[in-house]
């Protein structure tokens, strides 16, 4: 028997698994990021957008308030961030891609809030349905669908499971939605801030590759990121005071951020040596 024979032998059978698409050929990816734009561009036209704000905030009428708060308050840095700290616990390689998204999110949206410094809703028009806090600038973009779609464009790259992206896609699409329901933004502020989340996940998977950092470096990252959003949930201000369950939403979604990162420093320390999945 020959030297590769000998191999052939010797070598146990695998399935090749197959090899995920480059994230520049990521095409369903693409064509939500097309849509979205389009969507922005036909709410440039004022009338179009104050159609479609009256259309949908008038629903609000339809759903309980609470209800429509705790979704809306999903936008909410503090939960985004939990659920967030939550996904990387299962995808560690991706936590600097994440950071970095997270920075070119949240520098976009505050430079476009406060160079356009436009107008809320409130301040505009009359018996318009407000749920919580009426807020009356820097309207444009939506910091809440940013941060949501941020997530969700986290997950449709990051997941093989089409249930997750689907999933995450439809919260996304409904946090924006109530955004407008509860009277905070217009609907070209939702398109823009869905564009911003889904291209910042977008851009820094191309400016950052997946990479595996040390266990205990991981640790320390997240760990950080959950004691920031712990301090500011305890500091910051809600804009749904009058609606217990919002608060007490953020703290499950804390616990449940706190959780996962102790099942995985548990699981760290049973296998160190282990190495995570890149997809």
């Amino acid at each position: 028997m020959n030297k590769l024979n000998q191999d052939f032998t010797l070598q146990p059978f695998h399935k090749v698994k197959p090899v995920s698409s480059p994230l520049s050929h990521n095409t369903a990816f693409l064509w939500v990021l097309f849509v979205l734009i389009s969507v922005f561009l036909l709410m440039m036209k004022p009338s179009v957008n104050n159609a479609y704000f009256w259309y949908i905030n008038q629903t609000s009428d339809y759903f309980n308030p609470e209800l429509l708060a705790s979704i809306t308050d999903m936008g909410n840095g503090i939960v985004t961030g939990s659920i967030m700290v939550l996904i990387l616990c299962f995808k560690p390689t991706w936590i600097l891609r994440v950071l970095l998204a997270a920075v070119i999110c949240l520098i976009s949206t505050h430079l476009l809030k406060s160079y356009f410094a436009e107008l809320r809703p409130a301040a505009i028009l009359e018996q318009i349905n407000i749920i919580g806090d009426a807020r009356y600038s820097k309207s444009f973009p939506s910091g809440h669908t940013a941060t949501i779609f941020l997530l969700a464009g986290t997950a449709f790259l990051s997941s093989t499971r089409l249930l997750s992206r689907i999933v995450l896609v439809s919260l996304a699409v409904i946090v924006g939605l109530s955004r407008i329901a509860v009277g905070a933004h217009w609907p070209i502020d939702i398109a823009l801030g869905a564009i911003i989340g889904w291209g910042s996940i977008y851009l820094a998977s191309i400016l950052c590759k997946p990479s595996l950092l040390d266990k205990q470096l991981q640790l320390i990252i997240l760990t950080t990121l959950l004691v920031l959003l712990a301090i500011l949930s305890i500091t910051s201000t809600t804009e749904f005071a009058q609606f217990p369950i919002v608060e007490r939403l953020q703290q499950f979604y804390l616990l449940a951020a706190t959780f996962g990162l102790c099942l995985y420093q548990k699981s760290s320390r049973r296998h160190p040596n282990s190495r995570a999945s890149s997809h």
